[in-house]
């Protein structure tokens, strides 16, 4: 886009362009045609006159045809430079009044986070701050990038991030963190300004080509991210289990008490709403065991964290019970299954790569289905194919698999391959990564039961990073266990206040061989045991709080 001040130049010299030409005719066609001789000046003012339709002079009425045309030519000319001008000037002029143009510098800030490059996945990062209340400031070079940006609401700072001056205008030297998204060559200049004008702030540079990491860490930055590995590790341990059923009976548990995995709807009721309020759902008698947030499993439900769409909540209630959340969360729940078997892979790129070589590492029994080997040159390809056609999946024998994960490049591959997967294999649940955040609820509804989409993670690695937040490992894997503890016998249990003090979450309470959910206010009896979800070394500290063995 031709910015303002280019257009203006041309309009002005293109219009004394043609006053000068015009003045030289008339003064040429004065003395050929009318027989009286004319001044430079003169001419120039008889043109000035007629094209700002002041007026036509003292020369009024021309008496040669010649003159008159000339003259015709000079008033429609002067009429649209003046028609001209409101569209391109006057009307963005007024727009700039109404709409004021992004600062070119940021006061009375501090604790911020500056972000150097905003593109799809910086989208995410500002949501992520926001939802902290965090304030943010986004440096953008462009200035019609940074205004667009501006008009949506958005706090940015016109300027180039590689000027020593941008830097101090965004009070860098103040901020929590700098987020570059060093994709561009050109990016790597601004990472060197930052760390010369403030080498104590932490520089955080966000990177597709993880070859290019040395240059960025040699240019001054502190941590480099790179979204897709996350993305395809994200998805490869969601295929893990993160719950142990450690219960003597099991049996006898599944005929009680079922756990479930429910998808956070976009349109939900808790959808933008801080991950603490899912605990509204306990008031139907069913406990959130933890959820899946952005490719982190967290067993704490904090206030700073949001659910969307890429969130997944684990649940353990009865059927009944589970049934009443469907329509709070807008998905329908499935069973959860704490032992992997055997994954299908459908990949291709970064993040199909990275699935694929974590699961292998972990021993899960996997099916990779790929169109080449060029992203896979030292994993051994099963079934190499389309992975939109249905012979593709029907090869690599999609219905005798417990999972089946879509890890491609183009979105549009992955709807198609979710639409085909979940036709030929309805009960298999199925995950899928999202390159746009537009692509996750398509990918839902075309079949997927978990998506995470590729900004996400990249707002969620910003968190982690600037945050420092506590996640919980899959070595840590959450346990659920029968545990006595006789120091409550006689008390009321309270389990939002033995969660608090210990991470347990109580899940129901075994008396008599039979298990109840709803205990909230129930009086402990001897020979009570509580049914927990917690980590290990949760769990051990229950049993040293409660005397449990």
């Amino acid at each position: 886009m031709v910015r303002l001040s280019g257009r203006l130049a041309v309009y002005v010299a293109s219009l004394f362009v043609l006053i000068g030409v015009y003045a030289v005719a008339y003064q040429w066609g004065m003395a050929t045609y009318e027989g009286e001789s004319r001044t430079w000046y003169g001419a120039f003012e008889i043109v000035v006159q007629s094209m700002t339709t002041t007026g036509y002079g003292q020369d009024a009425p021309w008496e040669s045809l010649e003159m008159t045309a000339l003259m015709v030519l000079i008033q429609i000319t002067g009429i649209a430079y003046i028609f001209v001008a409101f569209p391109l000037f006057v009307v963005p002029w007024l727009e700039r009044l109404v709409e004021p143009t992004p600062p070119e510098r940021i006061d009375d800030v501090a604790d911020h986070v500056v972000i150097v490059g905003y593109t799809d996945l910086c989208a995410s990062i500002v949501e992520e701050l926001e939802s902290r209340e965090t304030p943010y400031v986004v440096v953008e070079a462009d200035r019609d990038r940074a205004q667009d940006l501006h008009e949506d609401g958005l706090s940015v700072l016109h300027g180039d991030a590689a000027n020593e001056e941008t830097v101090d205008a965004a009070q860098v030297d103040g901020a929590l963190a700098v987020v570059v998204d060093a994709s561009e060559r050109e990016f790597v200049g601004a990472i060197l300004t930052i760390d010369d004008r403030a080498p104590e702030v932490t520089i955080l540079a966000m990177l597709e080509d993880p070859e290019r990491a040395r240059y960025v860490r040699y240019a001054g930055a502190d941590e480099v991210l790179s979204p897709r590995h996350r993305l395809g590790k994200a998805l490869g341990d969601k295929v893990r289990d993160v719950l142990t059923l450690a219960v003597e009976d099991a049996v006898s548990l599944e005929d009680h008490i079922r756990i479930a995995e429910y998808p956070i709807d976009a349109d939900s009721d808790f959808a933008g709403e801080a991950l603490s309020a899912t605990r509204r759902l306990e008031r139907a008698g069913v406990t959130v065991l933890g959820a899946w947030v952005r490719g982190d499993f967290l067993t704490t439900l904090p206030d700073d964290v949001h659910a969307d769409e890429n969130t997944a909540l684990l649940v353990a209630g009865t059927d009944t019970q589970l049934e009443s959340l469907e329509a709070a969360v807008g998905s329908s729940g499935r069973t959860y299954d704490p032992t992997p078997g055997r994954v299908l892979v459908v990949a291709s790129g970064t993040v199909g790569a990275t699935a694929v070589g974590g699961l292998e590492r972990a021993d899960v029994e996997t099916c990779l289905v790929a169109s080449d080997d060029g992203d896979f040159v030292d994993l051994e390809i099963d079934v190499v194919g389309d992975p939109t056609a249905e012979e593709t999946f029907r090869e690599a024998s999609v219905d005798g698999v417990d999972t089946v994960l879509i890890a491609l490049e183009d979105d549009e591959d992955a709807i198609l391959a979710t639409l085909v997967a979940s036709a030929l294999a309805p009960e298999v649940e199925l995950l899928a990564a999202a390159q746009t955040s537009d692509a996750v609820g398509k990918l839902r509804t075309a079949g997927a039961d978990y998506v995470l989409a590729l900004p996400s993670v990249a707002g969620r690695m910003v968190a982690l990073s600037v945050f420092e937040d506590e996640v919980m490992t899959l070595g840590e894997r959450l346990q659920l266990v029968c545990v006595d503890t006789p120091a409550l016998v006689g008390s009321r249990l309270e389990p939002a206040t033995l969660r608090e003090r210990t991470g347990c979450a109580v899940v129901a309470l075994e008396r008599d061989g039979a298990f109840e959910t709803d205990v909230d206010g129930v009086c402990l009896e001897r020979g009570d045991r509580l049914l927990l979800a917690g980590t290990e070394r949760a769990l051990n500290h229950v049993r040293e709080r409660y005397g449990g063995t």
